[in-house]
């Protein structure tokens, strides 16, 4: 038996790659494994950027497809079974429209730490984790070691029922 493990790669966060690519490895272990990585060009760049023509969307396509390739190369090797995709459209429906076509048996995606946008608009990973018919498994980004916060109790001032 085999399985099909879909990887959307955002191309700007390339310091999620390596996490990424080593939960890929992880569950290509267990049986063999079709790689599929898929890049999604956001649709609205085409409509909010009007003087780019359709031959400059479609050179970004191919930097997109070439970049994805050497990812692959770097991350499964040369003889790895992978394929790469470049698809126009929005981000997570795209994501899981594309799982629904490669018949995925799982998604493995990053997520970005969450910020304040996250809760107004939602992060992709959560639009896929949603949405999508395919397990996803979600690797976080690896956060920056943050000091913790002082405890209270130690730090205020003694009252009169202290003493």
């Amino acid at each position: 038996m085999s399985q099909t493990i879909l990887v959307p790669i955002d191309l700007n966060q390339p310091a999620v790659l390596e996490s990424v690519f080593q939960a890929v490895r992880r569950q290509a272990e267990i049986e063999p494994t079709q790689v599929v990585l898929l890049h999604v060009v956001i649709e609205s760049y085409a409509g909010e950027l009007p003087y780019l023509d359709v031959n400059a969307m479609e050179r970004f396509a191919v930097q997109a497809r070439v970049r994805l390739e050497q990812i692959a190369t770097e991350q499964l090797g040369e003889e790895g079974n992978w394929q790469v995709n470049v698809e126009l459209g929005p981000v997570a429906r795209t994501i899981v429209r594309h799982a629904d076509l490669v018949d995925a048996d799982l998604i493995v995606m990053a997520s970005h730490n969450p910020v304040i946008w996250d809760v107004f608009l939602g992060s992709t990973a959560a639009q896929v984790v949603k949405h999508a018919r395919h397990s996803v498994l979600v690797i976080r980004q690896a956060t920056s070691k943050i000091e913790p916060v002082e405890d209270l109790a130690e730090t205020s001032e003694p009252t009169s029922m202290d003493s």
